[in-house]
């Protein structure tokens, strides 16, 4: 009987691979979604959505472990958690690496930032490893076999479901980037899938993965969502490429020393040398230290950090959102006599120009009076705003560079209007980039019953302003 019961439980094994797959993807799914449900609502310090998440994830799979009957996680006689941690060596020179350079590169430090990032990263390594390691590599041993052979695919297996899962990234990258993240996700759930089965200890990998991902997120604490990148360029995309395929070897190169040490039913740990894939190893490592991003002139100009200042909550404001294909500013001016009297029915134009949205996102402008037209530089663009004052006229474009990008231009005063081209070249040169998280609306907003129009922008869980020039951060959004 028992030979027919891991007979019956082998053949479904990639049938499982798959079911668990579309689970977890749908699970993940829902997180992303809840994600943007939240998106919108006021949490202190950054990431605190996001942490949200990771909780509810979390206490989802510790349901599932206890559902599955395999609460033996935590009660099972396992090896010390030092024990873990240290046959996790390359991890960890890994890890040293990447908090040295988080440290390097704060510019300030905030405990609340701090704090939020730390028990973020926790939460990750507790849902990730419960689900990863806690479930679903004990169900597929369960079904398989727990020879050294089936053992390993089992590791695989579960590994790559994790990886799979990042295939969600998609609607935020290219596909380039999108496959080498499921390499490296998947290589790394290898090593720690290597390690909890040869220790049995959950609680060592869980603190692995929360210290890898915190040495990680720990540099970008003062700009926690106040980052992004360029598309990357051919170069950048294979300089990445190169570092990340360095390091998902070292992660499987190690698991191997790890599975080597480990005791299975149908064989006794490995006495053969390891120096050969320790060597491997320090080969890699150097490698990953040559330099090979200075080849590549655009990559210093690769990450954008958003810059602005930060006031308090706006008091007595109004928001408008209007939107609209084109704008037209007109102004003239009344003609005078020699004596100062305005002479009936009799103005000069002195300005006329519109401003088209146009099908291919691009800004035209074109002057009614001299019939010159241009195109404003900028592609991609997703709305614009032409704000009137007492004394000029703000323009605002929002384009989908990055995240979101907004070029702004206080240049056309009612005081200091000209008619030339070569008025309309110096406008077009007048504008200046604020480079921001994700936008969902442009706007303005006017204080305190004045007429003045402030640019005003709402984030997924920010909102901006720019006054004078500036830009602002309005806090507790």
């Amino acid at each position: 009987m028992e030979e027919e019961k891991i007979e019956k439980n082998k053949k479904p094994i990639f049938v499982f691979f798959w079911k668990m797959f579309f689970i977890f993807l749908g699970i993940d799914l829902i997180s992303i979604f809840i994600s943007n449900i939240i998106g919108g609502t006021s949490f202190v310090e950054k990431y605190g959505q996001e942490l949200i998440v990771e909780l509810f994830y979390g206490l989802t799979i510790l349901v599932v472990m206890l559902l599955f009957k395999n609460s033996y996680v935590f009660t099972n006689k396992k090896d010390k958690f030092s024990v873990g941690i240290k046959i996790a060596g390359p991890m960890l020179i890994v890890i040293a690496i990447n908090l040295l350079s988080s440290i390097s590169s704060l510019t300030y430090f905030s405990i609340g930032k701090f704090i939020n990032v730390l028990v973020y990263c926790l939460f990750i390594g507790i849902a990730e490893e419960f689900l990863c390691r806690g479930w679903l590599q004990n169900e597929f041993i369960e079904r398989y076999s727990d020879s050294k052979k089936s053992v390993i695919y089992s590791i695989v297996l579960a590994s790559l479901v994790f990886g799979l899962m990042h295939i969600t990234n998609l609607m935020m990258q290219n596909a380039f980037e999108t496959v080498l993240q499921i390499i490296n996700a998947t290589a790394l759930g290898v090593l720690l899938g290597s390690i909890y089965y040869k220790t049995k200890n959950i609680w060592s990998v869980i603190f692995l993965h929360s210290f890898y991902d915190f040495a990680i997120f720990l540099g970008e604490m003062n700009y926690v969502k106040d980052c992004t990148y360029n598309t990357p360029t051919l170069g950048i995309t294979i300089v990445n490429g190169i570092q990340i395929l360095i390091i998902s070897a070292i992660w499987i190169l190690a698991a191997v020393l790890v599975l080597r040490k480990a005791s299975f039913p149908d064989k006794k740990p490995s006495r053969s040398s390891d120096n050969q894939v320790r060597n491997i190893i320090i080969i890699l490592f150097i490698a990953l230290f040559i330099p090979i991003e200075s080849l590549v002139p655009e990559y210093d100009n690769y990450q954008v950090c958003y810059k602005y200042n930060e006031i308090e909550p706006l008091e007595n404001y109004t928001l408008y959102f209007p939107y609209y294909n084109d704008y037209s500013i007109n102004y003239s001016k009344e003609i005078k006599d020699e004596s100062g009297n305005t002479i009936e029915e009799k103005t000069e134009e002195l300005f006329d120009y519109k401003f088209t949205l146009n099908d291919d996102a691009t800004i035209s402008i074109r002057n009614n009076i001299t019939n010159y037209e241009t195109k404003l530089k900028y592609i991609d663009v997703y709305n614009f705003e032409i704000l009137e004052n007492k004394d000029n006229y703000l323009v605002i474009i929002q384009t989908l560079e990055n995240e979101s990008t907004v070029y702004y231009s206080d240049f056309i005063t009612k005081n200091d209007i000209e008619q030339g081209s070569d008025y309309l070249e110096k406008f077009k040169e007048s504008f200046i980039k604020y480079e921001l998280p994700t936008i969902n609306n442009l706007g303005y907003a006017t204080i305190d019953d004045t007429n003045n129009k402030y640019p005003y922008m709402i984030g997924e869980t920010n909102s901006f302003i720019i006054k004078n020039g500036e830009l602002y951060l309005i806090k507790d959004f």
